[in-house]
């Protein structure tokens, strides 16, 4: 009876075992052309990589763009500077939000704001709120610092005054 009781222990444990091998054998063990991918020696070798690299802002420039950039007006920006960020605004404009939320994190404690009223509503993936693209009329809201982001993905500065020019 004990050995009854047992093979069905034994089946599963054998099934996880070929499930966890299945899933680890790739990331140990990387066929050809996955260069790029992210498996463990590629993302040791990174490591590596990026161990060598001591100026943060180059080292996120190797990462992603965006957090380079934020990274550099950090530097460069005055801790009181307001920042507008256009295009955030709206439903069509969600995909864009990743900008936002990388940019407010580097730049704290800078204000950073998508809408006008500095109050924008969040709403399942996107915000409402008041857009504005106007540097007159944020210059006269008090910000220092216009940045658009097009489609392209890029990034478009309009210092709106002094405060708001990298230094």
């Amino acid at each position: 009876m004990k050995n009854d009781m047992q093979w069905p222990m034994v089946l599963v444990t054998l099934l996880v075992g070929t499930a966890a091998l299945c899933l680890t054998w790739p990331q140990i063990f990387p066929g050809s052309g996955q260069d790029n991918q992210p498996n463990l020696p590629n993302l040791d070798r990174r490591v590596t990589m990026l161990q060598q690299v001591d100026d943060p802002v180059r080292r996120d420039s190797i990462n992603g763009g965006i957090s380079a950039f934020g990274r550099q007006l950090d530097r460069t920006l005055p801790k009181d500077t307001r920042i507008f960020l256009s295009g955030m605004i709206g439903k069509d404009n969600q995909s864009q939000l990743g900008y936002y939320y990388v940019l407010r994190n580097y730049l704290f404690p800078r204000t950073v704001a998508i809408s006008l009223d500095e109050k924008p509503v969040f709403h399942e993936g996107w915000f409402e709120g008041i857009p504005c693209d106007s540097p007159s009329e944020l210059q006269t809201n008090g910000f220092d610092l216009l940045l658009r982001f097009p489609t392209n993905g890029s990034v478009q500065a309009f210092p709106l005054t002094q405060k708001g020019v990298p230094q």
